[in-house]
């Protein structure tokens, strides 16, 4: 079930329903001032999730209390592994590209299927940590773990020879609902 009706084309301006923002029929002047887009992506507080295909599927304004920017966009999380911090079915502002340490921060996280590269993409929200091995030469990761909030659920180990196919898509900025 869906908690946002789709608008009416016809119809300018907002469009009253209960999810935690209004779906708009925006002006180009609007996008990344006033509204941010929605995403088909649902970001799986759990293991990664099923292959999808990540397509806008509107805009929305929020009252999210900051300064909107490009890079900005709302998604649904889907599972519990994130409870109580994101609730199971919560709307939430996401932030791209994710700027400098990504240490603790929670992050949506993008893991591309090796066998399907061109629609096996996988998403997952979680707390990320890193340890590295630094040399005179630069820096390497030697582990990268996702956790969870909760306790009923593991950490996600992911082994250096992944490190090719793991991308920080974007970092948690407020849950909306």
């Amino acid at each position: 079930e869906d908690r946002h009706r789709t608008p009416d084309p016809t119809q300018k301006g907002p469009v009253s329903n209960p999810a935690p923002f209004v779906r708009v029929i925006q002006e180009e002047e609007d996008k990344y001032r006033t509204c941010v887009p929605l995403l088909s992506l649902r970001a799986a507080a759990g293991f990664f999730s099923d292959p999808q295909n990540v397509e806008p599927e509107g805009w929305v304004r929020l009252d999210a209390g900051r300064r909107l920017r490009h890079g900005m966009f709302v998604a649904r999380i889907t599972g519990k592994s994130m409870e109580p911090r994101l609730p199971d079915g919560a709307f939430a502002l996401f932030s791209g590209p994710v700027a400098g340490t990504r240490q603790g921060k929670i992050v949506l996280v993008q893991l591309r299927d090796a066998v399907d590269p061109e629609s096996g993409e996988r998403y997952t929200v979680k707390r990320y940590e890193s340890e590295k091995n630094v040399t005179d030469d630069g820096w390497r990761h030697t582990k990268i773990v996702l956790h969870p909030v909760s306790p009923d659920f593991e950490p996600i180990l992911l082994k250096v020879e992944q490190e090719e196919q793991l991308r920080v898509v974007a970092e948690l900025l407020e849950v909306l609902a």
